[in-house]
């Protein structure tokens, strides 16, 4: 009973968070059968403080689009249900979507995606675009696609830009990077890519510290990447570790020295908003959307802020960027694939069909890099922002660089010509 009622909580607060789990204001045309989309996501638990945003921006494109009369005049409805990072619910949510006709699902963690990647296939399920970015998800290519690069690919477009640093002032030696973070799908993915790329470039990946995904002190582990002379630190890891490390840092009065760099669900912004301006000083991070904190004079993030005014009067964060961006994607890929198929042709197979008609493409209110689908790539994007906190805020680190393509060796063949 308790456990029952334990469960009953967590969907009514997200409920009252959200609103109920489907997305149904139109104005389409009277008559036209509504698109269903289905999603799996983790809005509590661990990764609960990173996911919700993102998830609100996605359920208000929905409703803004059906109040603007639908896809091509068909009303289109999100159908999703909530994990709390459980796989078990995961199971659950994705058997009942699977009776009721599931032919799109959206993913919203790696863990999710690399379980469910082979019964997807068997199922001819699409899962259009899963914000859980791991490689193994890609390898060999199935019916998974991830929402940009895969997390090696962050890893590696930031070897690329450090090198190329490292080399522009004519520093000597190898130059040495360590990764930290949780022994987890996404925690473990920058590892083997990034040094199989290193080998390539020139550079020491010597390894990870793994870490718990809410840990309390990080000190051994920071201690044992300075005994290996690393030059940068990697955070492979969400920003319950990202904030415990970076004040570690300054209590070892490393932070400066030994620079720090992370991925994209661990933001400047977000450590700004967690930890304050001086532990945060000097952290880079990279991202594949614009950020509202940085492009806010851009036209398509003044409309984000217009959205989400509209809906909830508040101004966008990043992650609420990536979830419109994401959304705009897949409400073109429906209106490509209901063109070309019909109605009754919005299959799986149908949706991957479509996918690569998609070449440079920019969201209507160009939110960040270009979608671009190639032949068996299940990568939607391939390009990389780095920005940095500095004086307490977020500046631009870099231009756009091309995330080098890090598939395993033995899978060569599918993408050499």
């Amino acid at each position: 009973m308790k456990k029952w009622l334990t469960g009953l909580m967590v969907v009514g607060i997200t409920v009252l968070l959200f609103g109920v789990m489907a997305v149904v204001v139109s104005t389409a045309e009277a008559g036209k059968p509504t698109i269903k989309h289905y999603g799996i996501v983790d809005l509590t638990g661990p990764y609960g403080i990173l996911v919700p945003d993102l998830w609100e921006a996605m359920l208000d494109y929905y409703r803004l689009v059906n109040e603007q009369g639908g896809i091509d005049g068909y009303p289109v409805d999100l159908i999703w249900g909530e994990t709390g990072n459980m796989m078990a619910r995961t199971w659950s949510h994705y058997k009942k979507y699977k009776q009721s006709g599931a032919q799109l699902l959206w993913l919203a963690s790696s863990p999710d995606g690399e379980a469910l990647k082979s019964t997807l296939v068997k199922d001819k399920i699409f899962c259009t675009l899963n914000y859980g970015q791991s490689d193994p998800q890609l390898y060999p290519p199935a019916w998974t696609y991830i929402d940009g690069p895969s997390y090696g690919e962050g890893f590696g477009a930031f070897l690329k830009m450090a090198k190329a640093k490292w080399d522009k002032a004519g520093k000597k030696g190898t130059m040495k990077v360590g990764i930290i973070g949780p022994d987890t799908a996404y925690g473990r993915a920058a590892l083997k890519p990034g040094q199989r790329f290193g080998k390539k470039i020139g550079v020491d990946v010597v390894g990870q510290e793994f870490v718990p995904v809410v840990p309390i002190d990080l000190t051994p582990q920071i201690l044992r990447l300075k005994k290996k002379g690393v030059d940068w630190i990697w955070v492979q890891g969400l920003s319950q570790i990202a904030t415990v490390f970076m004040k570690n840092m300054a209590s070892l009065g490393l932070q400066g020295k030994i620079p720090v760099a992370g991925f994209w669900w661990v933001s400047g912004a977000e450590m700004l908003r967690r930890i304050g301006p001086n532990f945060s000083e000097g952290y880079i991070f990279n991202s594949y959307n614009y950020l509202p904190q940085v492009e806010k004079n851009h036209p398509g993030i003044k409309k984000c802020v217009q959205m989400r005014r509209k809906y909830h009067k508040k101004d966008p964060d990043e992650y609420c960027v990536r979830g419109v961006r994401a959304a705009q994607f897949v409400i073109e890929l429906t209106r490509r694939t209901l063109k070309k198929y019909g109605y009754n042709g919005l299959t799986g197979q149908n949706y991957m069909s479509t996918m690569e008609t998609f070449k440079n493409w920019k969201t209507p209110w160009d939110l960040g890099a270009p979608f671009d689908i190639t032949p068996n790539d299940r990568r939607t994007a391939k390009k990389m922002l780095f920005y940095q906190v500095k004086k307490g805020k977020i500046v631009r680190y870099s231009d756009w660089i091309d995330a080098p393509h890090l598939y395993p060796d033995d899978m060569a063949k599918l993408f050499e010509k």
